[in-house]
C-alpha cells in the first residue's frame, strides 16, 4: 500500500509519516482501507421480496440474502420500502426494523 494514493503531502506531514517506518507504513495503509470500507452502504428502495422474505432485491439489482431468522420480518416489507445496508445489516428507514443480510 502506497500511501502517497490515499494522502495528500500535507495529510502526510502533519501525521508524520516521514518518521515511519516501512512496516509502520503498510499498517497505516491497511488500517486506512478497513476504516474506509466501514463507510461504505448501500441505500435503495426495495423492488422485490423472494422466497417468503430470504431475499430482497433492490432497485439498482443488488441482491441480499436474509438471515432466516429475520425472514418473517423481511417478508412483512413492501416494494418500494426505503432501505439501507450497513455491514451486514439492512434497516427499513420507515419503521426503522433491521434484518441480517448477505450481499449475493
Amino acid at each position: 500500500m502506497e500511501l502517497d494514493k490515499i494522502m495528500t503531502p500535507e495529510e502526510q506531514s502533519a501525521a508524520g509519516v516521514s518518521k515511519l517506518t516501512e512496516s509502520e507504513k503498510q499498517a497505516l495503509g491497511t488500517w486506512a482501507l478497513r476504516v474506509f470500507g466501514l463507510g461504505q452502504h448501500t441505500t435503495g428502495e426495495i423492488e422485490k421480496i423472494k422466497y417468503a422474505g430470504r431475499l430482497i432485491v433492490l432497485d439498482d439489482g443488488s441482491r441480499f440474502e436474509v438471515d432466516d431468522l429475520d425472514a418473517d420480518t423481511a417478508d412483512g416489507w413492501l416494494a418500494g420500502d426505503r432501505v439501507v445496508v450497513i455491514e451486514d445489516e439492512m434497516f427499513r428507514l420507515d419503521e426503522l426494523e433491521k434484518v441480517s443480510v448477505e450481499r449475493e
